[in-house]
């Protein structure tokens, strides 16, 4: 159920962010992640943003290993504002792009 909008937006996060970086961390490491879609959507933005994600969680159970995923430099609370500008940016080319389908509609009816 969640391929496709998985896809779309790691597909926008590589359009609105570093294009190269986002794709070559989609095609080399989304497939470390446990959950796919969650790969995908992870390592796409880690690229886009020129960040790194992965590191140890701690947690009751002891520690979770996660693999790394992203280039450059690990991500810290710096890094936020820049994933909010990414989503956005994400979501603007989604809605101009349903805005542009829709007039298409409309000019082939």
């Amino acid at each position: 159920l969640d391929w496709l909008p998985a896809r779309i937006t790691a597909a926008s996060f590589a359009i609105v962010g570093d294009f190269e970086d986002a794709v070559y961390c989609w095609r080399t490491q989304a497939r470390q992640w446990s959950d796919s879609a969650a790969g995908i959507l992870l390592a796409s933005g880690a690229g886009a943003l020129g960040i790194r994600l992965g590191m140890p969680l701690s947690d009751s159970l002891g520690i979770d290993v996660r693999p790394e995923l992203g280039l450059g430099d690990d991500a810290d609370v710096d890094h936020l504002q820049g994933a909010i500008g990414l989503v956005w940016r994400a979501l603007v080319l989604c809605l101009l792009l349903l805005a542009l389908l829709t007039v298409a509609g409309w000019a082939g009816a």
